[in-house]
């Protein structure tokens, strides 16, 4: 299996083995002092956070360049360094004994943040991300504590404050604030002046200390003109402290162990491949085929039942969507009447990720004819797949475009999932009421409605 690289330097798209790019980024992001097992964590890790690029997970593709599934630009498509460079026969080794190993929760793959070193334990996401992530819980860490840390120290004057933090300070006039330890018990008279201060363990008098630190008077007061920031640990904290994880596999633990420690209610999984032949394997879609009579008339015009002209499109789609993998619910399997309700209702419980009903349109005017497509405002996802559907289905049937327009149809608001109404064509109109009584014209609309959900998903072709 191959993903498509697009590489900045050279300005162009690569296709890259799969578990070749899991070695080679995990051989950029580990050090030779790294155990074993902390680097077979690391691959799944890393594998995990590539698997969640295919289009089986839901994956769209590097939306800077179009084409390609991710891009090597530091902090784009991934959170890892993608540095070329020669990769040692031990993290291929760690790749391939990990092979299709990925991380998931509810069946999902998780997104593995990992950091340096936590310092003595790892954080809650809602402290880092804002919102609550179940696998990205708090867990004291007691394997990094004896670990030191490079440049934990960093000194600001007031002036670099303000500059970096781009805000005002205010210095004190005439206040004094204690420093615990430091500076504290202040006797200061009516005139500001100071009769006694306590600094570190020993109280002084104003004279004293005018005189010791060779100050003017004793009216004097203090202001801090450096701050020191000590800081411990690496990293945001989230997830998988490397540091630890290290310590873990030099007393023994597994890569399972290890990944099971810092995420919380994850499972192990072998990460789903797309089949040959099976570009839609893990997708979900809910068909609706309109019974004709949401006004209360069922339309059987120009020799038309449309509630039959709706059930065999969606049939004809159902089939060619299955052969792809996908998996397909329609809202009626027969001749049978659904209630609008029901239909929403079943969708819902369904939680597919697209729903797509099919209906007909009538006029009063014989002349009126073409194809429209609604969706729900706001709904990009749902904007995105009409446009597709209705240039597909125009081209293949040769119907006019009568545009994707915004409404608030009751599947619109009630379908918990991006949902889109085509009305195919005028069964008022003798030319659309022709095409729509022949079966291969039929046919055409599910297999162009068919070909705009393979753009849509795939759009950088299958892999």
């Amino acid at each position: 299996m191959y993903l498509k690289l697009y590489n900045s330097k050279a300005k162009c798209i690569q296709e890259k083995d799969f578990e070749e790019l899991v070695a080679s980024i995990t051989s950029a992001n580990l050090d030779e002092s790294c155990n074993i097992e902390t680097i077979k964590a690391f691959t799944i890790i890393t594998r995990t956070e590539l698997a969640r690029k295919l289009n089986i997970y839901g994956g769209t593709g590097c939306p800077k360049h179009k084409g390609s599934d991710l891009c090597d630009e530091p902090g784009h498509c991934v959170m890892f360094s993608l540095e070329e460079g020669s990769v040692e026969d031990i993290y291929r080794r760690a790749a391939c004994s990990t092979n299709g190993t990925i991380i998931t929760f509810d069946g999902k793959p998780i997104k593995p943040y990992f950091h340096y070193r936590c310092g003595g334990g790892t954080e809650n996401s809602e402290n880092v991300l804002g919102s609550k992530i179940t696998y990205l819980r708090r867990v004291l860490c007691s394997y990094c504590r004896g670990i030191p840390d490079e440049n934990t120290e960093k000194q600001y004057s007031v002036e670099e404050l303000e500059q970096v933090l781009n805000t005002r300070i205010m210095k004190p006039d005439n206040v004094y604030n204690s420093i615990i330890g430091m500076f504290e018990d202040f006797d200061v008279d009516d005139e500001g002046r100071v009769k006694s201060l306590k600094i570190g363990h020993k109280l002084f008098k104003g004279n004293e200390l005018m005189e010791l630190l060779q100050l003017n008077s004793t009216r004097f007061n203090y202001t801090p003109v450096k701050f020191l920031f000590k800081s411990v640990g690496m990293g945001h904290g989230l997830g998988l402290c490397l540091c630890g994880a290290n310590e873990m596999a030099r007393i023994g633990r597994s890569a399972e162990e290890i990944l099971n420690y810092y995420y919380t209610g994850i499972k192990l999984e072998a990460m789903e491949v797309l089949e040959e032949g099976k570009p839609l394997k893990g997708h979900k879609f809910v068909l609706d085929a309109g019974c004709g009579d949401e006004d209360g008339k069922a339309h059987q015009i120009n020799g038309l039942n449309e509630k039959d002209v709706n059930f065999d499109i969606v049939v004809s789609l159902s089939r060619l969507l299955r052969n792809d993998g996908a998996t397909v619910r329609l809202t009626r399997e027969g001749n049978e009447n659904v209630a609008l309700s029901d239909r929403a209702a079943i969708s819902n419980a369904e939680k597919p990720e697209i729903f797509i009903s099919i209906l007909q349109n009538c006029f009063a005017s014989a002349g009126v004819s073409g194809t429209e497509i609604y969706h729900f405002r706001g709904d990009k996802e749902s904007e995105k797949l009409s446009k597709l559907i209705i240039d597909e289905v125009c081209a293949a049937i040769g119907s006019k475009n009568r545009g994707v327009r915004t409404a608030e149809f009751y599947l619109l608001r009630q379908v918990k999932a991006s949902a889109i109404i085509l009305h195919l064509l005028y069964i008022t109109n003798p030319s659309d009421a022709e095409k729509l009584a022949d079966s291969l014209m039929r046919l055409k609309v599910a297999e162009a409605i068919h070909q705009a959900i393979l753009k849509y998903f795939c759009p950088m072709g299958l892999l």
